[in-house]
C-alpha cells in the first residue's frame, strides 16, 4: 500500500471515532472534548523574515546572489486519541520581497525558470507537513512514529534544513526508546525543498537517474556523559551512506567530540560522467573538536580531514544524497564553502560572547588547505554573527540573526566542478562577500 494511503486510513480511523462518540458526553467531564486529543491540542502562528547575500566570481565574472523573502506559518499539533493516533500539520506562505539575478543560489524563493534571471523569483504556499502520528508504551519503552509528509531532524543520515520553509519528506519514520537507546528508521521517496511547493523526486548528481526511496536506519546511545550515534543508509542504486557523531562531557564546561561520515558509490553513481560525480568510488569526512563553556562566553575548535579522490580533478565529500535532500552533517566544516575538498585540512573556530543579557556576539573563522598539481591552496573566511533572542517580556517569542562575512577562495572550472582553474599552473584567488539576516516572531494561538 502507497504511502499517501496509509497515512488517509489513519486520518479516517480518527476521524470515524470522533463522529461515534456519544453525542450526550461531548461536554461532560469525561466527555469527548475533555479527551487528550483536544486537551493537548497546540496552535502557533509564526513569521520569518530572511535575507541573503552573496558577492562572488568563482565560475564566471562578479556576480551577486541575494534574495529576501517573508513567511508565515501556521503549525498545528493534535493531541492523541485514546493516547494513540494524532494528526499534525504545517501550512507556510512565502512571499517574495526582492531578489537579484542567481538568486535561486540562496534558496529561499521559488524558480519558475532555468535561467538565473530575477524575474523568475516568486513566493508560493505549501503544506510542508501533514502526517498522521502514533505512539505506543510507557516512560521506560516507548514508539514514536509519523506518516506522510514531514520533516526529519538527523533521523538516521538524513535530516531536514530550514530557510523560509522547512524541508519536509514524504515516506514514514520511526524512534523506538528504551532507557539511554533508540532505534530510529525512515523510509522517504520524494520531497518539498524548501524554496518550493513542488513535489520532486530525488536525482543523481547529473539528473539522468532516479533515486526511487532512499532508506536509513540508526541506533543511538545518550547520556549525561556520553552520546553515541551510528547511522547507515541508502538511496537506491545510488549511494550508500555512514554517520558516527560522539561526543563527551567529563565536566559540566567541557565537551569533546567527533565525527565520520562515509559515502560508497552503488551502480547508477558510476554510470555518471567523471566530471560530474563529487567522488568515483567513495568519500569520507573526518573531524574531531573540543568546546568550553562559561556562563557568559564559549570557545569551540574543531580540525578535520576529507579523503574523496577523483581521478584527475578534485574530489568532494557531498553532505546531500544527490539532488533534492539534506543529508546529516554536524561537523565544523559545512561552513558557507564546505570545507570537505579531497585532501584538504581545515581549521574551524567558533567564539561567543554575551555582551548583555539575551544577546551573544560571535565570530566564526575557518581555514583549509590542500595540494593540487604541486600547488597549495588556501581558503577560509571570517564571519561575526549576532544572535538576539529574549528569554522574557514582551518579546520572548522573538529572534533575530544578522552575519556578515568575507572569505577567500579559488577560481573553479565551473559552478558545478570545485576543480581549481588553473592560469600559468597557478590558482587564481576568488574573494567572496556574504551576509545574512533572519528574524523570527512566534504567537501560541492555542
Amino acid at each position: 500500500m502507497k504511502i499517501k494511503y496509509v497515512a488517509l486510513a489513519l486520518l479516517n480511523i480518527m476521524c470515524f471515532s470522533a463522529i461515534a462518540a456519544d453525542s450526550n458526553s461531548i461536554n461532560s467531564e469525561n466527555g469527548f472534548l475533555n479527551n487528550a486529543f483536544f486537551k493537548d491540542t497546540k496552535f502557533e502562528f509564526s513569521t520569518r523574515n530572511h535575507w541573503k547575500y552573496l558577492k562572488e566570481n568563482a565560475s564566471q565574472p562578479k556576480e551577486v546572489h541575494s534574495a529576501w523573502g517573508q513567511a508565515f506559518t501556521l503549525n498545528y499539533k493534535s493531541g492523541y486519541l485514546f493516547d494513540t493516533l494524532g494528526f499534525d500539520f504545517t501550512y507556510d506562505n512565502v512571499i517574495k520581497l526582492g531578489a537579484s539575478d542567481y538568486f535561486a543560489t540562496r534558496n529561499l524563493l521559488y524558480n519558475s525558470g532555468k535561467k538565473p534571471n530575477k524575474h523568475n523569483a516568486h513566493g508560493f504556499n505549501k503544506f510542508t507537513q501533514r502526517y498522521a502520528k502514533v505512539k505506543l508504551g510507557d516512560k521506560n519503552i516507548n514508539f514514536n512514529g509519523k506518516v506522510g509528509w514531514h520533516s526529519l531532524k538527523d533521523t538516521g543520515v538524513m535530516s531536514s534544513s530550514q530557510h523560509l520553509t522547512r524541508y519536509s519528506y514524504l515516506g514514514y519514520s520511526g524512534v523506538l526508546k528504551y532507557s539511554n537507546l533508540a532505534l530510529q528508521l525512515a523510509y522517504i521517496d520524494s520531497a518539498f525543498p524548501r524554496e518550493s511547493s513542488k513535489k520532486v523526486h530525488f536525482y543523481s548528481l547529473d539528473r539522468k537517474h532516479v533515486i526511487d526511496n532512499i532508506k536509513t536506519a540508526g541506533i543511538a546511545y545518550n547520556d549525561k556523559i556520553v552520546k553515541l550515534d551510528y547511522s547507515y543508509g541508502v538511496a537506491k542504486d545510488y549511494i550508500k551512506r555512514h554517520a558516527i557523531e560522539f561526543s563527551y562531557k567529563p565536566m559540566d564546561k567541557l565537551i569533546l567530540g567527533s565525527q565520520i561520515y562515509g559515502s560508497t558509490a552503488l551502480k547508477n553513481h558510476d554510470k555518471m560522467k567523471a566530471n560530474v560525480r563529487d567522488f568515483d568510488d567513495s568519500a569520507w569526512h573526518y573531524a574531531t573538536d573540543i568546546e568550553w563553556k562559561e556562563a557568559d562566553w564559549s570557545a569551540k575548535f574543531g580540525i578535520a580531514y576529507t579523503d574523496a579522490n577523483r581521478k584527475g580533478a578534485i574530489g568532494y565529500y557531498g553532505r546531500h544524497i544527490g539532488k533534492n535532500n539534506r543529508g546529516r552533517f554536524n561537523g565544523m566544516a559545512a561552513a558557507a564553502a564546505d570545507y570537505m575538498r579531497d585532501g584538504e585540512l581545515v581549521f574551524s573556530s567558533i567564539l561567543t560572547y554575551d555582551f548583555f543579557k539575551d544577546n551573544t556576539t560571535g565570530l566564526y573563522l575557518n581555514y583549509g588547505e590542500f595540494n593540487y598539481k604541486h600547488e597549495t591552496l588556501k581558503n577560509g573566511e571570517i564571519n561575526v554573527f549576532n544572535i538576539f533572542k529574549p528569554t522574557s517580556g514582551t518579546f520572548k517569542n522573538l529572534s533575530i540573526l544578522s552575519k556578515f562575512g568575507y572569505g577567500w577562495s579559488y577560481k573553479t572550472l565551473s559552478s558545478k566542478d570545485i576543480t581549481p582553474k588553473l592560469r600559468d599552473g597557478k590558482a587564481q584567488r576568488s574573494p567572496t562577500l556574504s551576509a545574512e539576516t533572519v528574524i523570527d516572531y512566534r504567537f501560541n494561538l492555542l
